[in-house]
Protein backbone atom coordinates (compact mmCIF):
# COMPACT_ATOMS: atom_id res chain seq x y z
CA UNK A 1 0.00 0.00 0.00
CA UNK A 2 2.01 2.88 -1.11
CA UNK A 3 1.53 6.39 0.23
CA UNK A 4 0.71 9.05 -2.13
CA UNK A 5 2.40 12.38 -2.48
CA UNK A 6 2.74 14.06 1.07
CA UNK A 7 0.22 17.39 1.00
CA UNK A 8 0.54 20.03 3.91
CA UNK A 9 -3.14 20.25 4.85
CA UNK A 10 -5.91 17.69 3.55
CA UNK A 11 -10.12 18.53 3.77
CA UNK A 12 -11.99 15.82 4.22
CA UNK A 13 -15.18 16.73 2.25
CA UNK A 14 -16.09 19.20 -0.95
CA UNK A 15 -19.55 20.30 0.65
CA UNK A 16 -20.24 23.85 2.07
CA UNK A 17 -17.37 23.59 5.67
CA UNK A 18 -14.86 22.06 3.31
CA UNK A 19 -14.78 24.16 0.21
CA UNK A 20 -14.76 26.90 2.36
CA UNK A 21 -11.67 25.89 4.69
CA UNK A 22 -9.90 25.14 1.58
CA UNK A 23 -10.71 28.41 -0.34
CA UNK A 24 -9.45 30.57 2.30
CA UNK A 25 -6.20 28.52 2.23
CA UNK A 26 -5.86 29.08 -1.57
CA UNK A 27 -6.97 32.85 -1.12
CA UNK A 28 -4.01 32.80 1.53
CA UNK A 29 -1.68 31.08 -0.79
CA UNK A 30 -1.34 27.87 0.69
CA UNK A 31 -1.21 25.41 -2.02
CA UNK A 32 -0.13 22.09 -0.24
CA UNK A 33 -3.91 21.69 0.24
CA UNK A 34 -6.12 18.78 -1.49
CA UNK A 35 -9.98 18.45 -0.60
CA UNK A 36 -11.14 14.85 -0.74
CA UNK A 37 -14.53 13.99 -1.46
CA UNK A 38 -16.14 10.56 -1.63
CA UNK A 39 -18.64 10.83 -4.39
CA UNK A 40 -18.24 11.94 -8.09
CA UNK A 41 -17.81 14.87 -10.07
CA UNK A 42 -20.93 15.39 -11.71
CA UNK A 43 -21.19 18.64 -12.22
CA UNK A 44 -21.25 22.33 -10.68
CA UNK A 45 -25.02 23.33 -11.53
CA UNK A 46 -27.54 24.03 -8.27
CA UNK A 47 -30.53 21.38 -8.29
CA UNK A 48 -32.93 24.23 -8.60
CA UNK A 49 -30.90 25.05 -12.26
CA UNK A 50 -30.29 22.41 -13.52
CA UNK A 51 -34.05 20.55 -12.47
CA UNK A 52 -37.89 21.76 -12.90
CA UNK A 53 -38.44 22.49 -9.43
CA UNK A 54 -40.99 19.39 -8.77
CA UNK A 55 -38.00 17.24 -9.89
CA UNK A 56 -35.63 19.16 -7.48
CA UNK A 57 -38.75 18.68 -4.40
CA UNK A 58 -38.84 15.12 -5.25
CA UNK A 59 -34.83 14.72 -4.87
CA UNK A 60 -35.18 15.66 -1.89
CA UNK A 61 -38.64 14.45 -0.40
CA UNK A 62 -37.71 11.03 -2.09
CA UNK A 63 -34.10 10.84 -1.90
CA UNK A 64 -34.10 7.34 -3.21
CA UNK A 65 -34.28 9.13 -6.67
CA UNK A 66 -31.27 10.52 -6.51
CA UNK A 67 -28.10 8.58 -7.41
CA UNK A 68 -25.71 10.68 -4.79
CA UNK A 69 -28.11 10.16 -1.99
CA UNK A 70 -26.50 7.86 0.82
CA UNK A 71 -27.27 7.32 4.24
CA UNK A 72 -23.90 5.31 5.70
CA UNK A 73 -25.17 5.32 9.21
CA UNK A 74 -28.30 3.71 11.66
CA UNK A 75 -30.98 5.79 13.35
CA UNK A 76 -32.93 4.90 16.20
CA UNK A 77 -36.71 6.18 17.80
CA UNK A 78 -37.78 6.84 14.12
CA UNK A 79 -35.48 9.63 13.55
CA UNK A 80 -32.64 9.99 11.05
CA UNK A 81 -34.76 7.85 9.18
CA UNK A 82 -35.34 7.80 5.37
CA UNK A 83 -34.96 11.42 4.66
CA UNK A 84 -31.61 11.95 6.73
CA UNK A 85 -28.63 11.29 4.46
CA UNK A 86 -25.50 12.47 2.82
CA UNK A 87 -25.61 13.92 -0.97
CA UNK A 88 -22.24 12.53 -1.76
CA UNK A 89 -21.15 14.51 -4.96
CA UNK A 90 -18.38 17.54 -5.32
CA UNK A 91 -20.41 20.36 -3.48
CA UNK A 92 -22.68 18.43 -1.00
CA UNK A 93 -25.74 19.90 0.52
CA UNK A 94 -24.33 23.48 -1.06
CA UNK A 95 -25.55 22.51 -4.75
CA UNK A 96 -29.45 21.46 -2.76
CA UNK A 97 -30.14 24.22 -0.11
CA UNK A 98 -32.67 26.96 -0.28
CA UNK A 99 -30.04 29.77 0.05
CA UNK A 100 -31.43 30.96 3.49
CA UNK A 101 -28.78 32.98 4.65
CA UNK A 102 -29.63 33.92 8.84
CA UNK A 103 -27.04 33.97 11.39
CA UNK A 104 -26.77 32.23 14.92
CA UNK A 105 -28.84 34.53 16.82
CA UNK A 106 -27.68 36.83 19.90
CA UNK A 107 -29.57 34.47 22.46
CA UNK A 108 -28.01 31.44 20.91
CA UNK A 109 -24.15 32.73 21.12
CA UNK A 110 -24.21 32.29 24.55
CA UNK A 111 -21.56 31.29 27.04
CA UNK A 112 -21.07 27.76 25.73
CA UNK A 113 -19.53 29.78 22.45
CA UNK A 114 -15.93 31.04 23.26
CA UNK A 115 -16.17 34.90 23.21
CA UNK A 116 -13.50 35.62 20.60
CA UNK A 117 -15.29 33.25 18.32
CA UNK A 118 -18.64 35.53 19.21
CA UNK A 119 -16.36 38.37 18.59
CA UNK A 120 -15.40 37.26 15.17
CA UNK A 121 -18.34 36.37 13.67
CA UNK A 122 -20.61 39.65 14.95
CA UNK A 123 -18.02 42.33 15.46
CA UNK A 124 -14.92 42.53 13.74
CA UNK A 125 -12.04 39.52 12.44
CA UNK A 126 -8.92 39.62 10.78
CA UNK A 127 -8.45 43.65 11.10
CA UNK A 128 -11.64 44.52 9.76
CA UNK A 129 -15.60 43.65 8.74
CA UNK A 130 -17.05 40.83 10.91
CA UNK A 131 -17.27 37.01 9.61
CA UNK A 132 -20.82 37.33 8.98
CA UNK A 133 -20.35 40.86 7.31
CA UNK A 134 -17.59 38.99 4.74
CA UNK A 135 -20.16 36.00 4.17
CA UNK A 136 -22.91 39.14 3.10
CA UNK A 137 -20.29 40.82 1.41
CA UNK A 138 -19.30 37.73 -0.76
CA UNK A 139 -23.24 36.33 -1.44
CA UNK A 140 -23.73 39.97 -2.75
CA UNK A 141 -20.38 39.90 -5.19
CA UNK A 142 -21.65 36.79 -6.08
CA UNK A 143 -24.89 37.90 -7.37
CA UNK A 144 -27.25 37.88 -4.30
CA UNK A 145 -30.10 40.60 -3.39
CA UNK A 146 -28.78 42.70 -0.69
CA UNK A 147 -30.68 42.13 2.64
CA UNK A 148 -32.68 45.10 4.07
CA UNK A 149 -35.71 44.37 1.15
CA UNK A 150 -39.03 45.65 2.67
CA UNK A 151 -41.10 43.06 4.79
CA UNK A 152 -44.48 41.82 5.10
CA UNK A 153 -47.67 43.18 7.68
CA UNK A 154 -49.94 39.95 8.02
CA UNK A 155 -52.26 42.17 10.22
CA UNK A 156 -51.03 42.47 13.77
CA UNK A 157 -47.93 40.49 12.90
CA UNK A 158 -44.63 41.79 10.77
CA UNK A 159 -42.22 39.83 9.01
CA UNK A 160 -39.47 40.69 7.92
CA UNK A 161 -37.57 39.85 4.31
CA UNK A 162 -35.38 36.55 4.66
CA UNK A 163 -31.66 37.15 3.10
CA UNK A 164 -31.17 34.78 0.65
CA UNK A 165 -27.74 33.67 -1.08
CA UNK A 166 -29.92 32.80 -4.60
CA UNK A 167 -29.81 34.33 -8.02
CA UNK A 168 -32.05 33.95 -11.19
CA UNK A 169 -29.98 31.65 -14.18
CA UNK A 170 -29.39 32.72 -17.76
CA UNK A 171 -30.74 29.64 -19.02
CA UNK A 172 -34.09 28.98 -16.24
CA UNK A 173 -34.26 28.22 -12.62
CA UNK A 174 -32.27 29.68 -9.91
CA UNK A 175 -29.23 28.76 -7.95
CA UNK A 176 -28.06 29.23 -4.45
CA UNK A 177 -24.57 30.02 -3.41
CA UNK A 178 -21.92 27.16 -3.36
CA UNK A 179 -17.87 27.74 -2.76
CA UNK A 180 -17.59 25.95 -5.90
CA UNK A 181 -18.56 29.17 -7.48
CA UNK A 182 -14.65 30.42 -6.53
CA UNK A 183 -13.38 27.34 -8.23
CA UNK A 184 -14.88 28.30 -11.68
CA UNK A 185 -13.63 29.38 -14.67
CA UNK A 186 -13.81 33.41 -13.90
CA UNK A 187 -13.31 32.11 -10.36
CA UNK A 188 -10.60 33.66 -8.05
CA UNK A 189 -6.95 32.04 -9.78
CA UNK A 190 -5.63 31.05 -6.43
CA UNK A 191 -8.52 29.11 -5.41
CA UNK A 192 -8.56 27.37 -8.18
CA UNK A 193 -5.30 25.92 -8.03
CA UNK A 194 -6.35 23.74 -5.06
CA UNK A 195 -7.63 20.30 -5.77
CA UNK A 196 -10.60 18.74 -5.47
CA UNK A 197 -10.54 14.72 -5.81
CA UNK A 198 -13.79 12.83 -6.71
CA UNK A 199 -14.34 9.53 -5.12
CA UNK A 200 -11.69 9.54 -2.61
CA UNK A 201 -13.48 7.82 0.29
CA UNK A 202 -11.91 8.54 3.40
CA UNK A 203 -12.25 5.48 5.48
CA UNK A 204 -10.09 6.87 8.08
CA UNK A 205 -7.43 9.22 9.87
CA UNK A 206 -4.34 8.14 10.62
CA UNK A 207 -2.80 8.82 13.87
CA UNK A 208 0.76 8.86 15.17
CA UNK A 209 1.61 9.44 18.45
CA UNK A 210 -1.42 11.17 19.20
CA UNK A 211 -0.81 13.09 16.11
CA UNK A 212 -2.80 12.89 13.09
CA UNK A 213 -0.58 12.14 9.90
CA UNK A 214 -2.84 11.82 7.21
CA UNK A 215 -5.46 9.13 6.04
CA UNK A 216 -6.62 6.23 4.84
CA UNK A 217 -9.08 6.53 1.63
CA UNK A 218 -10.64 4.40 -0.73
CA UNK A 219 -10.28 5.18 -4.55
CA UNK A 220 -12.19 3.84 -7.70
CA UNK A 221 -9.95 1.04 -7.59
CA UNK A 222 -11.06 0.07 -4.44
CA UNK A 223 -7.60 -0.47 -3.24
CA UNK A 224 -7.23 1.75 0.22
CA UNK A 225 -4.41 3.77 0.01
CA UNK A 226 -2.71 6.35 2.74
CA UNK A 227 -2.32 10.18 2.30
CA UNK A 228 0.18 11.93 4.05
CA UNK A 229 -0.37 15.35 5.60
CA UNK A 230 0.47 17.77 8.71
CA UNK A 231 -2.86 19.01 9.22
CA UNK A 232 -6.12 16.84 8.38
CA UNK A 233 -9.70 18.88 8.37
CA UNK A 234 -13.11 17.05 8.95
CA UNK A 235 -15.69 18.81 7.13
CA UNK A 236 -18.01 15.81 5.77
CA UNK A 237 -21.14 16.78 7.84
CA UNK A 238 -22.01 16.59 11.42
CA UNK A 239 -22.29 12.37 11.58
CA UNK A 240 -19.34 11.44 9.49
CA UNK A 241 -17.24 13.69 11.37
CA UNK A 242 -17.75 12.30 14.08
CA UNK A 243 -17.42 8.79 12.93
CA UNK A 244 -13.96 9.71 11.97
CA UNK A 245 -13.82 11.18 15.13
CA UNK A 246 -14.21 8.39 17.45
CA UNK A 247 -12.06 6.04 15.58
CA UNK A 248 -9.65 8.73 15.30
CA UNK A 249 -9.43 9.33 19.33
CA UNK A 250 -9.62 5.40 19.89
CA UNK A 251 -6.65 5.12 17.83
CA UNK A 252 -4.94 7.65 19.87
CA UNK A 253 -6.31 6.32 22.92
CA UNK A 254 -8.05 2.91 23.16
CA UNK A 255 -10.17 3.63 26.43
CA UNK A 256 -11.95 6.49 24.35
CA UNK A 257 -15.50 6.08 24.22
CA UNK A 258 -16.91 4.99 21.23
CA UNK A 259 -19.61 7.57 20.74
CA UNK A 260 -20.02 11.37 21.09
CA UNK A 261 -22.82 12.98 22.88
CA UNK A 262 -24.71 16.28 21.49
CA UNK A 263 -26.30 15.82 18.29
CA UNK A 264 -29.08 17.85 17.17
CA UNK A 265 -31.07 18.65 14.33
CA UNK A 266 -33.64 21.64 14.03
CA UNK A 267 -37.15 20.95 15.39
CA UNK A 268 -39.65 21.92 12.39
CA UNK A 269 -43.56 21.92 12.05
CA UNK A 270 -45.66 24.13 9.61
CA UNK A 271 -48.72 24.44 7.70
CA UNK A 272 -49.80 24.50 4.11
CA UNK A 273 -53.53 26.27 3.07
CA UNK A 274 -54.95 28.10 0.31
CA UNK A 275 -56.71 31.42 -0.18
CA UNK A 276 -59.03 32.74 -2.56
CA UNK A 277 -56.79 35.44 -4.77
CA UNK A 278 -59.38 38.29 -4.85
CA UNK A 279 -59.89 38.45 -1.03
CA UNK A 280 -56.35 39.28 -0.27
CA UNK A 281 -54.37 42.46 0.57
CA UNK A 282 -53.14 44.03 -2.77
CA UNK A 283 -49.58 43.30 -0.70
CA UNK A 284 -50.03 39.92 -0.24
CA UNK A 285 -51.08 39.02 -3.67
CA UNK A 286 -47.59 40.76 -4.52
CA UNK A 287 -45.76 38.68 -2.41
CA UNK A 288 -47.59 35.55 -4.19
CA UNK A 289 -46.28 37.01 -7.11
CA UNK A 290 -42.90 37.71 -6.26
CA UNK A 291 -42.43 33.99 -4.49
CA UNK A 292 -40.13 35.96 -1.48
CA UNK A 293 -39.72 34.54 1.38
CA UNK A 294 -40.61 36.08 4.83
CA UNK A 295 -39.37 35.19 8.80
CA UNK A 296 -39.81 36.58 12.13
CA UNK A 297 -37.00 36.30 14.37
CA UNK A 298 -37.92 34.08 17.64
CA UNK A 299 -36.29 34.79 21.43
CA UNK A 300 -34.60 32.91 23.67
CA UNK A 301 -37.50 31.09 25.47
CA UNK A 302 -39.02 30.19 22.30
CA UNK A 303 -36.01 29.34 20.80
CA UNK A 304 -38.09 29.31 17.06
CA UNK A 305 -38.11 31.30 14.00
CA UNK A 306 -40.84 31.49 11.83
CA UNK A 307 -41.13 31.75 8.13
CA UNK A 308 -44.14 32.49 5.28
CA UNK A 309 -44.22 32.00 1.97
CA UNK A 310 -47.12 33.03 -0.79
CA UNK A 311 -47.12 31.50 -4.25
CA UNK A 312 -49.35 31.60 -6.92
CA UNK A 313 -51.89 28.83 -7.67
CA UNK A 314 -54.19 27.12 -9.70
CA UNK A 315 -57.85 28.47 -9.98
CA UNK A 316 -56.94 32.17 -8.65
CA UNK A 317 -55.66 30.49 -5.69
CA UNK A 318 -53.04 31.99 -3.74
CA UNK A 319 -50.97 29.51 -1.21
CA UNK A 320 -49.57 29.81 1.64
CA UNK A 321 -46.64 27.69 3.23
CA UNK A 322 -45.48 28.89 7.10
CA UNK A 323 -42.85 26.77 8.71
CA UNK A 324 -40.97 27.37 11.70
CA UNK A 325 -37.43 25.87 12.69
CA UNK A 326 -36.65 26.40 15.99
CA UNK A 327 -33.32 25.03 18.49
CA UNK A 328 -33.29 21.29 19.47
CA UNK A 329 -31.56 21.28 22.97
CA UNK A 330 -28.07 19.41 22.83
CA UNK A 331 -27.42 16.86 25.98
CA UNK A 332 -26.07 12.93 26.07
CA UNK A 333 -29.47 11.44 25.49
CA UNK A 334 -28.61 12.46 21.61
CA UNK A 335 -25.54 10.99 20.62
CA UNK A 336 -23.41 9.27 17.37
CA UNK A 337 -21.84 6.06 18.26
CA UNK A 338 -20.08 3.16 16.60
CA UNK A 339 -19.82 -0.25 17.37
CA UNK A 340 -16.67 -1.41 15.86
CA UNK A 341 -13.65 -2.43 17.98
CA UNK A 342 -10.23 -2.59 16.30
CA UNK A 343 -9.48 0.43 15.10
CA UNK A 344 -7.78 -1.30 12.11
CA UNK A 345 -11.08 -2.51 11.19
CA UNK A 346 -12.78 0.91 9.07
CA UNK A 347 -14.96 2.57 8.37
CA UNK A 348 -16.70 1.38 12.38
CA UNK A 349 -20.22 0.65 11.66
CA UNK A 350 -22.12 3.91 12.76
CA UNK A 351 -25.54 4.69 14.50
CA UNK A 352 -27.42 7.50 15.75
CA UNK A 353 -29.36 8.03 18.67
CA UNK A 354 -31.26 11.39 18.84
CA UNK A 355 -35.36 11.38 20.65
CA UNK A 356 -36.45 15.03 21.22
CA UNK A 357 -36.09 15.78 25.03
CA UNK A 358 -38.46 17.43 28.24
CA UNK A 359 -36.29 20.35 27.23
CA UNK A 360 -38.01 20.72 23.47
CA UNK A 361 -41.52 20.74 24.72
CA UNK A 362 -41.05 24.55 24.85
CA UNK A 363 -39.96 24.70 21.24
CA UNK A 364 -42.91 22.54 19.91
CA UNK A 365 -45.80 24.45 22.05
CA UNK A 366 -43.54 27.78 20.78
CA UNK A 367 -43.99 27.11 17.10
CA UNK A 368 -47.46 25.76 17.06
CA UNK A 369 -48.67 29.46 18.73
CA UNK A 370 -46.58 31.24 15.89
CA UNK A 371 -48.06 29.28 13.50
CA UNK A 372 -51.48 29.54 15.26
CA UNK A 373 -51.23 33.36 15.06
CA UNK A 374 -50.78 33.43 11.64
CA UNK A 375 -53.67 31.14 10.77
CA UNK A 376 -55.48 33.28 13.21
CA UNK A 377 -54.56 36.55 11.60
CA UNK A 378 -55.13 34.97 8.11
CA UNK A 379 -58.59 34.20 8.31
CA UNK A 380 -59.48 37.56 10.50
CA UNK A 381 -58.31 39.59 7.41
CA UNK A 382 -60.56 37.11 5.28
CA UNK A 383 -63.34 36.98 7.51
CA UNK A 384 -63.60 33.50 7.54
CA UNK A 385 -63.74 31.27 11.01
CA UNK A 386 -60.29 29.94 12.09
CA UNK A 387 -60.67 26.41 13.39
CA UNK A 388 -57.39 25.54 16.04
CA UNK A 389 -54.62 23.77 13.83
CA UNK A 390 -54.30 20.47 14.59
CA UNK A 391 -50.66 18.79 14.78
CA UNK A 392 -50.37 14.84 15.51
CA UNK A 393 -49.48 14.23 19.00
CA UNK A 394 -45.90 12.39 17.77
CA UNK A 395 -43.81 14.83 16.16
CA UNK A 396 -42.29 13.48 12.38
CA UNK A 397 -44.92 13.10 9.85
CA UNK A 398 -44.41 10.04 8.18
CA UNK A 399 -46.44 10.97 5.55
CA UNK A 400 -44.68 13.99 5.15
CA UNK A 401 -43.59 14.07 1.22
CA UNK A 402 -47.64 13.75 0.60
CA UNK A 403 -48.29 16.41 2.82
CA UNK A 404 -45.63 18.81 1.04
CA UNK A 405 -47.04 18.14 -2.34
CA UNK A 406 -50.80 17.73 -1.74
CA UNK A 407 -52.55 20.38 -3.54
CA UNK A 408 -53.71 23.22 -0.92
CA UNK A 409 -56.88 23.62 -0.05
CA UNK A 410 -58.76 26.25 2.06
CA UNK A 411 -58.47 23.63 4.96
CA UNK A 412 -54.81 24.26 6.62
CA UNK A 413 -52.91 20.88 6.25
CA UNK A 414 -50.62 20.63 9.60
CA UNK A 415 -47.21 18.59 9.44
CA UNK A 416 -44.09 17.89 11.29
CA UNK A 417 -40.31 17.25 9.93
CA UNK A 418 -38.74 14.15 11.50
CA UNK A 419 -35.41 14.53 12.98
CA UNK A 420 -32.59 14.50 10.79
CA UNK A 421 -34.60 15.31 7.95
CA UNK A 422 -33.97 19.27 7.92
CA UNK A 423 -30.31 18.03 7.41
CA UNK A 424 -29.04 20.37 9.57
CA UNK A 425 -27.69 18.00 12.09
CA UNK A 426 -25.19 19.37 14.29
CA UNK A 427 -23.05 19.83 18.17
CA UNK A 428 -21.01 16.46 18.70
CA UNK A 429 -17.72 18.47 17.98
CA UNK A 430 -18.54 21.56 20.01
CA UNK A 431 -15.98 23.75 20.79
CA UNK A 432 -14.65 23.86 24.56
CA UNK A 433 -16.00 20.59 24.86
CA UNK A 434 -13.72 18.50 21.88
CA UNK A 435 -12.57 21.02 19.89
CA UNK A 436 -10.35 24.24 21.25
CA UNK A 437 -11.08 27.81 19.71
CA UNK A 438 -8.91 27.25 16.77
CA UNK A 439 -11.15 24.40 15.39
CA UNK A 440 -8.39 21.29 16.86
CA UNK A 441 -9.34 18.52 18.91
CA UNK A 442 -8.09 18.99 22.12
CA UNK A 443 -6.44 14.98 22.73
CA UNK A 444 -5.19 14.46 18.64
CA UNK A 445 -2.93 17.01 17.06
CA UNK A 446 -3.07 18.29 13.93
CA UNK A 447 -6.70 16.93 13.36
CA UNK A 448 -9.84 20.24 12.86
CA UNK A 449 -13.12 20.31 12.60
CA UNK A 450 -15.58 22.85 10.93
CA UNK A 451 -19.30 22.61 9.77
CA UNK A 452 -21.96 22.54 12.14
CA UNK A 453 -20.41 20.04 14.27
CA UNK A 454 -18.25 22.23 15.93
CA UNK A 455 -21.31 24.40 16.97
CA UNK A 456 -22.03 24.65 20.91
CA UNK A 457 -25.72 26.10 19.98
CA UNK A 458 -27.25 25.90 16.89
CA UNK A 459 -29.83 28.75 17.78
CA UNK A 460 -33.04 28.54 15.36
CA UNK A 461 -31.25 29.91 12.31
CA UNK A 462 -30.14 27.55 9.30
CA UNK A 463 -26.55 26.92 9.83
CA UNK A 464 -25.05 27.49 6.12
CA UNK A 465 -24.31 31.47 6.92
CA UNK A 466 -22.30 29.85 9.86
CA UNK A 467 -20.32 27.23 8.08
CA UNK A 468 -18.98 29.37 5.71
CA UNK A 469 -17.94 32.09 8.25
CA UNK A 470 -16.27 29.65 10.38
CA UNK A 471 -14.68 27.74 7.25
CA UNK A 472 -13.02 31.08 6.24
CA UNK A 473 -12.04 31.32 9.45
CA UNK A 474 -10.31 28.45 9.87
CA UNK A 475 -9.27 28.67 6.78
CA UNK A 476 -6.82 31.93 7.89
CA UNK A 477 -5.75 29.79 11.20
CA UNK A 478 -4.60 27.05 9.08
CA UNK A 479 -2.72 29.86 6.62
CA UNK A 480 -1.15 31.65 9.08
Amino acid sequence: MEPLAEVETLVVGAGMAGLAVAAELGRRGRESVAVLEAGPDRGRAHIQAEHTSDEALRLWLRPESDPDFRRPYEGDDGAYGDLAGLRRRVGGRSLYWGGVLLPVEPWALSEQWPKEVVTELTETWDGGPSLYQRVVDDMVGWGAEPPGAPGLTLGALDFDRTPHATRPEPAGGWSAFSPLAWWEDDGDPRVRRVPILAEHDVLGVRVDDGRATGVLVRTQDGEPRELRANRVVLAAGTVMNSRLAIQALAASDAAAPRELPGLVDKISQGFTVAFDADRLPDAVRAAAHDGHVYHRTGTADGRSNQFVRFSEGVNGLVNLDSWTMGEQVRGPHSRVRCTGLDVAEWPWPTAVHAPLDAADAPVLATQRRLLGELWSEMARLLGVPAEPLRFSPRHGSPDLAARLTAVRTPKPLTYSFPLGSEQHEAGTLAFGEVLDEEHQFTAVAGLYACGPSVMPRTGAANPSMTTLALGKRLGAILAG
